[in-house]
């Protein structure tokens, strides 16, 4: 199933559409035929992010745990242990920065000090303009180019603060790396 390009307002918990009861339907429906009859949450919740604006409404998971045949409670559970998933608003990029041992004492702590400073937001915070979140994580896999960064799905290495404002200046203007 093809996802559109269609994103819905950040922070918007509005009842849902017949499109988007319809949409959910198809997405579990697709996934349980991808998958062989069984079913991938986390194929199924980046897919609903893409959807949402990088955000899991609870009336989406709600509606989705019906489709699963699960709890909503037990649906919630899933995606609060995951720190790439999110019920809060983010922004249209979400920046994770890996904090991590071998991250940190290469220089993540002023790779985040820089991106602080440049977007004006602290950790868990979005730009005012909604274009930005500003996340840590405890680890991105990729420690042999640390310190390191994610932005949505595209990961730097390598990092000084001085590249930071080439790579904001990219995602701004709708490019990857």
């Amino acid at each position: 199933m093809e996802l559109d390009n269609v994103t819905r307002p950040v922070g918007q918990a509005q009842p849902l559409s017949d499109e988007d009861r319809r949409f959910l339907r198809e997405l579990v429906e697709t996934n349980r035929i991808e998958h062989h009859g069984r079913l991938s949450y986390m194929d199924i919740m980046f897919d609903l992010e893409h959807r949402y604006g990088n955000s899991l409404p609870g009336p989406v998971l709600g509606e989705v745990a019906r489709l699963v045949g699960t709890s909503p409670a037990q649906l919630n559970g899933f995606v609060t242990f995951y720190t790439m998933l999110s019920t809060a608003p983010r922004g249209k990029h979400v920046v994770r920065v890996c904090t991590s041992g071998p991250c940190h004492v290469s220089g993540a702590p002023a790779i985040l000090s820089s991106l602080r400073q440049l977007l004006g937001v602290g950790i868990g915070e979005t730009t005012p303009d909604g274009e930005f979140t500003l996340e840590g994580s405890s680890c991105l896999g990729i420690c042999g180019v640390s310190p390191a960064l994610m932005i949505d799905d595209d990961a730097y290495g390598n990092l000084t603060p001085e590249d930071l404002p080439r790579i904001l200046d990219t995602k701004r203007a709708g490019g990857a790396q």
